[in-house]
């Protein structure tokens, strides 16, 4: 008869959970950070393509069309494009400093400079739209 051992104590079991256990709990934080980052790059990166599509529709059609900054959405308006409402998450803000609305003449140029601000739960963001020139920047404060 061979008296050699054919699984785990409950005590291996239990050490190994435990080692589980410690090894995800460490883990889980890291994530949400970075799925954090995650959506502010996204919500940064459609908020540029907007305004790239809102530039290209006004050198190619001619029409007045823009982008109407609420707090918690912005807008794309005009005449020859279905209104496209943008929701922000819960906690982010718009703040729109010096600028009401965001628009292209026929050449592609800014028809005001100004700033927004886009602010999320962990930092700030400042878009800025200097005269003269295409689509603007996006600084983190």
């Amino acid at each position: 008869m061979n008296d050699k051992q054919l699984g785990f104590s409950l005590l291996e079991t239990l050490v190994a959970l435990a080692i589980l256990a410690i090894i995800l709990s460490i883990s889980v934080p890291v994530s949400h950070a970075l799925l954090g980052k995650l959506a502010e790059e996204k919500i940064l990166a459609q908020f540029q393509y907007d305004v790239l599509f809102l530039q290209n529709q006004s050198m190619v059609t001619n029409d007045y069309l823009r982008i109407k900054l609420d707090q918690n959405s912005y807008t794309l308006i005009g005449d020859s494009i279905d209104p496209i409402e943008r929701k922000l998450p819960n906690g982010w803000r718009i703040d729109q400093r010096t600028l009401q609305s965001i628009s292209f003449n026929e050449n592609g140029t800014i028809r005001y400079a100004g700033t927004i601000q886009f602010s999320s739960p962990t930092n700030s963001y400042i878009v800025v739209f200097p005269i003269g020139k295409g689509r603007g920047y996006i600084e983190k404060q």
